[in-house]
């Protein structure tokens, strides 16, 4: 099927300024300013999110394990991430966690030293993997990649389960305003007029019912004095379905897009850009799962 482009009438709601909202701040307000910088700069959007919100805060970390043999961490970067490889020494914590957070290595990965990087990754897929010698608490690793979603700033604010809800409502925003941007830039490029029967314009139009409805129901749930410490019913399922139509709107654009020119595409950039948050997204209720949930 061949998806054609739309171009949303709707603006992000009315924001006061640019400036981040914390966990401080109402979901109303947290959504609204992420969707809109998500909007205007994915990357951008994302880095610094990361470097004032410390998300990994509640997960054991690992540190390089200085002087075991010759594998010295280091850790390269890759299309969409970056390759981890080396020893690293385990806290005894890790056998009661589902994610481990593995400091920087000493050399540095490329980006600013005072941003002190953590890298997630999974407790079981490391234990499958058969990287970890539990014996020693040490894991080995060679070239494990690790995507650009699971890096998070030691230097952050740290967020813990209480916060768990400003996490995933700011980052489902910056997806679903990265979203808008992509089918925007989609529908300029476009050689001919958008049909309004095209798939990509019910996709346009459902992303913003879908935003407009999360919306309504962060300013319902804030206005009953709920989601504080404990999840607001059906706000993971809010989450995850706008993460699927994201999804879903990244797909139309590729196969509509893309296909059609053999030099770099302009919106090339724009899904490499997004890519670390549409990582995240996927991941986003389990890394940090609010107080009273399952996840």
């Amino acid at each position: 099927m061949t998806y054609l482009p739309h171009l949303s009438v709707r603006n992000a709601a009315e924001v006061p300024d640019d400036q981040p909202a914390g966990p401080d701040a109402g979901l109303p307000r947290v959504f609204d300013v992420y969707e809109r910088l998500g909007h205007a700069d994915p990357t951008g959007a994302w880095d610094s999110f990361c470097r004032a919100h410390n998300w990994a805060a509640s997960f054991p970390r690992a540190s390089p394990a200085d002087g075991v043999g010759d594998h010295v961490p280091s850790v390269r970067l890759t299309e969409g991430g970056r390759l981890l490889s080396g020893v690293w020494r385990l806290p005894p914590a890790y056998r009661r966690a589902r994610w481990l957070a593995l400091r920087s290595a000493p050399a540095g990965d490329g980006r600013p030293g005072e941003c002190n990087s953590l890298y997630v990754v999974g407790v079981g897929a490391l234990e499958r993997s058969g990287a970890v010698d539990d014996e020693a608490l040490l894991i080995r690793l060679r070239d494990l990649y690790i995507p650009a979603g699971l890096t998070a700033c030691a230097a952050g604010r740290e967020l813990r389960a209480k916060e768990a809800e400003f996490l995933w409502v700011a980052v489902t925003a910056m997806a679903m305003g990265a979203a808008r941007h992509l089918l925007e830039t989609t529908a300029r490029l476009a050689p001919e007029p958008v049909s309004p029967d095209s798939p990509t314009a019910g996709l346009g139009a459902a992303l913003d019912r879908r935003r407009e409805a999360v919306r309504r129901d962060l300013t319902l749930a804030a206005a009953s004095g709920a989601g504080a410490g404990a999840a607001t019913p059906g706000i993971v399922e809010r989450v995850e379905e706008s993460h699927h139509l994201v999804r879903d709107v990244y797909a139309a654009a590729y196969q509509y897009a893309l296909p059609r020119t053999q030099s770099v595409h302009p919106l090339e950039s724009i899904m490499t850009g997004s890519a670390p948050v549409l990582q995240h997204a996927r991941f986003t209720t389990s890394l940090l799962p609010a107080t009273g949930t399952t996840s």
